[in-house]
């Protein structure tokens, strides 16, 4: 793979041309009527297809978190004042375990994640 240094106007050229998702090899291989690149060069991410293969409901009320499965038993944990991050952190480990060990996409993990931070319990790395 090359590397070249391009002008402020080329560059916005290729992004108007761009569609989303596509990288600047993608546009200008086909502006260039090129075919796809075959031999390897370019690192393309792995597509993550993956599904859930179970209904998952997460919520919080009463300042407890529930997790459900479609086929299986539901949790449920009780949650501390929003500025106890040793719990929070705590219960989210356990509610991701508990989403993982049941199967969980990526996706119904992340959504575990959204609802603690929809409902104002926020963790910092």
């Amino acid at each position: 793979m090359k590397t070249i240094k391009i002008s402020e106007a080329v560059w916005q050229a290729i992004a108007q041309r761009g569609k989303f998702g596509e990288t600047e090899d993608d546009v200008l291989r086909r502006e260039f009527k090129l075919p796809a690149c075959l031999n390897g060069d370019i690192n393309k991410v792995k597509n993550r297809k993956t599904l859930a293969t179970q209904r998952m409901t997460s919520y919080i009320s009463n300042n407890h978190l529930f997790i459900g499965f479609q086929n299986g038993q539901p949790k449920e944990w009780e949650l501390p004042d929003r500025n106890n991050k040793v719990r929070i952190r705590a219960i989210l480990n356990e509610a991701i375990t508990f989403v993982k060990n049941n199967g969980a996409s990526l996706g119904q993990v992340n959504a575990v994640r959204k609802t603690m931070t929809d409902e104002g319990y926020h963790l910092t790395k």
